[in-house]
């Protein structure tokens, strides 16, 4: 199987994986569920073509406001009405998850497949989780202040 079958693959399963998180009948739950669907598309995109796509808080709600939010957010909303507003928001929120799910899985292949994600980024991971642990070490007692501040400057002299 290439990897462009596999990406395609992929995406189907969650296009459909978000288009069925929509439908969750609580209001904004869905938003969130919608969201997860989509990072975990990122990641392992990412992790399919050899990148590393690491999604930070402020990545989340950049995927979050990806695309046609605020209809998301309507359509969800729609969900409080009884009846017919949720049965119709739930029929508009799996359409417009589904279509922005399978828009920022586009548009993430295109740029994995021209290898448009800048190197250094997998460099800035790799020294954001360093010093994310140095500084647990430090926390613990097993890193004494100088030795983190060491570790610290090594890590940014890195960047």
């Amino acid at each position: 199987m290439t990897t462009q079958s596999r990406a395609e693959e992929l995406i189907s399963n969650h296009v459909a994986g978000a288009a069925a998180a929509a439908a969750i009948p609580i209001p904004l739950v869905d938003l969130v569920a919608v969201t997860a669907v989509q990072l975990s598309m990122m990641r392992k995109l990412g992790r399919l073509y050899g990148a590393h796509v690491g999604v930070d808080a402020a990545g989340a709600v950049g995927v979050g406001l990806f695309g046609a939010l605020l209809p998301r957010v309507a359509a969800s909303a729609l969900k409080i009405l009884p009846g017919i507003g949720t049965i119709g928001g739930a029929v508009a929120q799996s359409a417009l998850s589904g279509a922005t799910t399978w828009a920022l899985a586009q548009s993430m292949r295109e740029r994995l497949e021209r290898g448009e994600l800048h190197p250094d980024v997998q460099a800035q991971s790799d020294v954001a989780r360093s010093l994310a642990r140095a500084d647990r070490l430090r926390r613990r007692g097993v890193l004494s202040e100088e030795e983190y501040a060491r570790t610290r400057a090594e890590l940014f002299d890195a960047l």
